[in-house]
């Protein structure tokens, strides 16, 4: 006998969290559990405000409509559900098959949004080669807030103080392309070497390929793999890297093939969150660590939130509850 369970939750998120420019409070979100005889699976559906296409509501009623064809022994069709609906419900099956890879090392890369000092202190100021227990020497930086002088100063800042760091540069279509050349050209050669990818730099995607091409720079496409059709943007050679948010993408046969296919255009593909809960964390670093395992995931959004569900994601305040 099949049952389905579907439970809401909100979660306080920390002061000062903006999302397009409109200010985030708390964060609702869905769990659905499958059950099946003894097996049991879990899954999150998190629209994320502003990003997502499907509002919560919409993806509450998509997803109760969805248990019950899957608790009547239908096959759910995944590619007409909302991309959050789909990728939630598609993991919890994924569990309840006990097909969902266990084995994870819950890395993620950590994430500076201003405070380099904080970043350092989270890198350990390794400065003479990878840290025992972390993957690698990669960090995000979020640039596009601040003048351009002073994000390129805290880029050197980091670079200069961890020798053997590589940085994740996202913008979030902040800049205009004249930004983007005065920080990119007032970067020393050496450092720009470590500059794994600048991410959405402009936010007409065009001008960021006309300037990447201009300047050599290596791109990464978030927003672009969702919004354009124009394959010449996703495949160009200036494209560094595929970043890929499953719960904005589909379900896990459609991020699967996203991969597959970043790969088979020579790109990095790296899984990234869309401010899930500890639960939807667990989840992406075992599809990370399945589907890319030579490349750390973007998961380090844990801290903007004041409390967590009870799964756990080592460093969760688990006061929260579904």
């Amino acid at each position: 006998m099949r049952q389905a369970r579907i439970y809401q939750y909100t979660l306080p998120v920390t002061a000062g969290l903006f999302l397009r420019d409109q200010r985030l409070t708390q964060r609702e979100g869905l769990v659905v559990e499958l059950s099946e005889g003894a097996q049991r699976g879990w899954g999150e559906i998190a629209p994320l405000p502003g990003f997502s296409q499907e509002t919560f509501a919409e993806a509450r009623h998509a997803l109760i409509a969805a248990t019950a064809v899957w608790c009547d022994h239908r096959n759910i069709a995944m590619p007409q559900l909302p991309p959050s609906v789909a990728w939630g419900l598609s993991i919890a099956q994924a569990e309840l098959a006990q097909s969902l890879p266990t084995p994870s090392s819950f890395q993620t890369v950590p994430v500076c949004t201003g405070d380099p000092d904080a970043l350092l202190a989270a890198l350990g100021h390794v400065s003479d080669g990878p840290q025992a227990g972390r993957a690698s020497n990669e960090a995000k930086v979020k640039v596009g807030e601040y003048e351009v002088a002073r994000d390129r100063l805290m880029v050197t800042t980091l670079l200069e103080a961890i020798p053997h760091l590589r940085l994740r540069l996202d913008a979030n279509r902040r800049w205009r392309p004249e930004q983007l050349e005065a920080f990119w050209c007032g970067l020393s050669q050496a450092h720009q070497a470590r500059i794994c990818w600048i991410e959405e730099p402009c936010s007409d995607p065009y001008q960021s390929l006309a300037q990447a091409e201009a300047l050599g720079l290596p791109l990464a496409w978030d927003e672009t793999l969702r919004d354009s059709d124009d394959t010449g943007l996703k495949e160009s050679d200036h494209t560094r890297t595929w970043v890929i948010k499953p719960t904005m993408v589909g379900d896990l046969a459609q991020v699967s093939l996203s991969v597959t296919r970043a790969h088979a255009l020579g790109k990095t593909a790296v899984i990234s969150s869309s401010l899930e809960s500890s639960l939807g964390l667990t989840q992406l670093s075992r599809v990370a660590s399945s589907l890319t395992p030579d490349v750390v995931p973007g998961l380090d959004t844990l801290g903007v939130f004041e409390q967590q569900l009870d799964r756990t994601w080592p460093g969760a305040n688990q006061l929260g509850s579904t």
